[in-house]
């Protein structure tokens, strides 16, 4: 049985999210939280996550401390494993996360031109949770429900890469972009989790002009009608009291219909919620 060792004390994401990701992996292995021994730092059978002051994929050994131009030990785990430049691609908090691990909130910050205080308000209390009691742990084994959750969470992490990756192609095959008013629009049919890889799609896209996304709800049998960046011209508040609206959220971003209108009429609904050039609300 392999072994994952990663730092005492108290638990980062860095570290949990590695042994996530080994759990998912390998076939078996157990978890410690305690410093390596030198006999460990020379076995390949131990993973060293993020401590012994080692990186060397060749023993599987993945700290970062030492040196200052590595990423952290998450990604130090997913490039040796393979999926690193497709985590970069599919996951937006993949690069925060190793320069929030490396650089702390502060460098973050200045990086992205935010306040400090931001990072640290946006943390998850969910996070927190999971991570307090992973740090109470001294080793984790198959039987332990955390260890569980670690695994099928990295699984899940993985299969979704691929995921991502695969809708993305069928959304350039498939989705469709149409004139709406002076804006445009993504139109798609697909209704398996419509939103899924919509953010690749606007990125591969990279054209501004795109305001809307019109896709299969979630919530019901008609169309879900999304504003795209909170952009400006948008409002679905104008279409609040058409007859085949079902729900307009209170403040503009989201509609959805009673039913999978045509789409020529769910387009001129989109349209009517355009507002460039009149009296916006508040």
């Amino acid at each position: 049985m392999h072994k994952i060792i990663v730092h005492p004390g108290s638990a980062h994401r860095d570290d949990f999210m590695a042994a996530s990701i080994l759990l998912a992996t390998l076939e078996e292995a157990e978890v410690f939280r305690r410093d390596p021994t030198s006999a460990e730092l020379a076995d390949p059978a131990t993973y060293v996550v993020d401590v012994g002051m080692q990186y060397d994929p060749q023993l599987n050994n993945f700290d970062h401390h030492q040196d200052a131009s590595l990423p952290c030990a998450f990604h130090l785990v997913m490039q040796h494993l393979g999926y690193h430049e497709d985590a970069q691609l599919v996951y937006g908090w993949y690069p925060l996360m190793s320069m929030m691990d490396v650089k702390g909130p502060h460098k973050t910050a200045e990086y992205f031109g935010v306040d400090a205080s931001l990072l640290l308000a946006s943390a998850s209390p969910i996070d927190g949770y999971i991570l307090a009691r992973f740090a109470q742990l001294e080793c984790l084994g198959p039987e332990d429900l955390l260890y569980k959750f670690m695994a099928e969470m990295g699984r899940d992490l993985l299969a979704l890469i691929e995921e991502k990756k695969q809708r993305l192609e069928r959304l350039k095959k498939e989705a469709q972009v149409v004139q709406v008013d002076h804006l445009k629009a993504i139109f798609s049919h697909i209704d398996d989790n419509p939103k899924l890889a919509m953010e690749l799609y606007l990125r591969y896209l990279g054209d501004a002009s795109i305001g809307i996304c019109i896709t299969p709800s979630v919530r019901g049998k008609g169309w879900e009608l999304m504003r795209l960046k909170d952009h400006k011209d948008v409002d679905f508040r104008e279409i609040a009291d058409d007859p085949a609206v079902r729900f307009v959220h209170a403040n503009g971003y989201v509609a959805a219909t009673k039913a999978l209108l045509p789409q020529e009429e769910v387009i001129d609904l989109a349209s009517r919620s355009i507002i460039e050039g009149r009296d916006r609300r508040s």
